[in-house]
């Protein structure tokens, strides 16, 4: 537990709360419990005495004895009750069943004048409430102003004594004297002490008994207080995490805290933040990665198509000075029958290159803005192969190099022309790119869902960062765009686009002695023919 945390101003706050009200009721009632119950006792007491005194004085106005129902007031309030009886010689007393549930009578001589120095009656009883009952006549005695208003001016008295008894114990009683029938200083009077005894040995029985209840009272709220703590700042802290991993921008970890109450309701709501942050978050990912992309495309697009103008410029330029060239010497009649028959061949060799180009550029931007639409018709691939693979070697750039063939006797549903340009675009790069002396072919893989044809030839290496650019437009590996190291430059994109509409893959690695190009078309336009046994 921090003592910075919330965990700890909590467990502290509240203990000091708990204590201090502890505390406070402890020393409120260690104060005030004793002259609470004081003044509560006599209050009922002096009731209960008066209504005692009313029926005495109702039932039995000339008696002179303790009757019994004077045994309820002694039981109730711990008191011993008595009848006085002065003449003008004697002092009758009359001790009430509280003594031993006895009655008992004493008779004391009285000088005729009552206001005496020394009192007439001298304690010589074991008995410990008769004890109560003289000692607290013996204060009465010694205050010739208490007796003159009962004797004398017919008035009540009531007085607090601390007293010794003779058995040596220390009592603090409650004497009330009461006419009941006097006139001149004799008659009957009703006397009535009452020990407080029992409300101080509580009091001290208390003062003992908190100093080991404040200590458990104070261990047990301390205990309380912090389970109070952490079960309030438990679910605090778990979304104090939470919320700390989202400022990291975690939004992985949810609160798992499910209640009903406020945290329960802010745990929801963080829940439900981090769920569209975290969307927002990754849609702003995706949205900037695509804009990312866009933007290295467009690079790229801008590169294409400067090198796709360089290569446009570039690839016109030589066949239209070649054309304005020989037409002009045609028109001026210059060399002979021969030489003029040769200069109209380059020009239409060279119109015929131009035508080329254009129909590839054309073609590239119909299938790539969606515009081509695709011939589909059955016939043998292995056929188309056989038959492009011997067109090209009796081409004159060939070299007479032999395109070696492994073929699978199969059947496809495709476009039978632009088939055939893409395998003579890579075959004619094959050848290009192939020694005299070195080998090149084509051969068929059957795999689980496509059939693929691979042309292959023994060579340079493509340089491996230069493999994922092969298929764009005007992309030449030799970077002079020298006329004999190759063609327009258009050829592999456009080989790209019609294997694409086709549905199909395209592919390009180095192999230990060479360069592999291949394509695959997918099964659901392959018919594969049995092969024979």
């Amino acid at each position: 537990m921090k003592w910075r945390g919330i965990s700890f101003k909590l467990f502290a706050a509240t203990s000091l709360v708990f204590i201090g009200c502890l505390t406070v009721m402890m020393m409120l009632q260690l104060a005030f419990f004793e002259p609470y119950y004081v003044r509560a006792k006599t209050s009922g007491f002096l009731r209960d005495f008066e209504q005692t005194r009313q029926r005495f004085l109702k039932e039995t106005p000339d008696g002179n004895t303790v009757p019994a129902y004077f045994a309820k007031l002694e039981e109730q309030y711990y008191a011993v009750t008595a009848i006085l009886t002065f003449s003008k010689k004697e002092l009758t007393i009359s001790a009430g069943r509280g003594i031993d549930n006895r009655k008992i009578l004493l008779h004391y001589r009285l000088p005729m004048d009552l206001n005496l120095a020394a009192p007439p009656i001298r304690p010589s009883f074991p008995d410990v409430e008769l004890d109560k009952l003289v000692s607290g006549l013996n204060q009465w005695f010694h205050s010739p102003e208490n007796q003159e208003k009962v004797l004398r001016e017919n008035e009540t008295v009531t007085f607090f004594t601390d007293v010794t008894l003779p058995s040596g114990a220390k009592s603090r009683l409650f004497v009330t004297i009461a006419p009941l029938e006097v006139k001149d200083g004799t008659g009957t009077v009703m006397a009535a002490i009452s020990s407080l005894q029992p409300v101080g040995d509580a009091v001290n029985a208390f003062r003992g008994f908190y100093s080991y209840f404040y200590l458990l009272a104070g261990a047990g709220a301390l205990l309380l207080v912090l389970l109070y703590s952490r079960m309030i700042t438990r679910p605090l802290l778990s979304l104090n995490k939470t919320a700390q991993r989202m400022a990291k921008l975690d939004f992985r970890e949810k609160s798992g805290i499910r209640r009903s109450d406020e945290i329960g309701s802010l745990s929801d709501t963080l829940n439900f933040l981090s769920e569209n942050l975290d969307k927002a978050l990754s849609d702003l990912q995706t949205a900037n990665a695509k804009l990312q992309e866009d933007i290295e495309k467009e690079k790229r697009l801008e590169r294409l198509r400067r090198e796709f103008v360089a290569g446009v410029s570039h690839e016109l330029k030589t066949p239209i000075s070649l054309i304005g060239g020989y037409a002009e010497a045609l028109q001026d009649n210059v060399g002979d029958g021969k030489k003029r028959d040769r200069y109209a061949a380059v020009i239409r060799e060279e119109t015929s290159r131009m035508a080329g180009i254009v129909n590839d550029m054309l073609d590239l931007t119909q299938m790539e803005t969606g515009q081509y639409r695709l011939q589909l018709n059955d016939f043998p691939l292995d056929d188309t192969v056989r038959h492009i693979a011997g067109n090209l070697q009796e081409h004159r750039y060939s070299g007479g190099k032999t395109i070696e063939l492994d073929l699978l006797p199969v059947t496809v549903k495709a476009d039978r022309f632009r088939i055939e340009q893409v395998l003579t675009n890579l075959l004619s790069n094959a050848l290009r790119h192939t020694r005299d002396d070195s080998r090149l072919g084509v051969r068929m893989e059957q795999e689980p869902n496509e059939i693929r044809t691979v042309v292959w030839n023994e060579g340079e290496h493509i340089p491996e960062d230069e493999l994922a650019h092969i298929w764009d437009h005007f992309y030449r590996v030799e970077k002079s765009r020298e006329r004999d190291s190759g063609g327009t430059g258009i050829g592999l994109a456009i080989v790209r686009q019609i294997v694409q509409l086709h549905g199909g893959q395209l592919g390009v690695r180095n192999t230990a002695g060479g360069v592999e190009f291949s394509f695959s078309l997918p099964v659901t336009i392959i018919t594969l023919v049995d092969l024979p046994p």
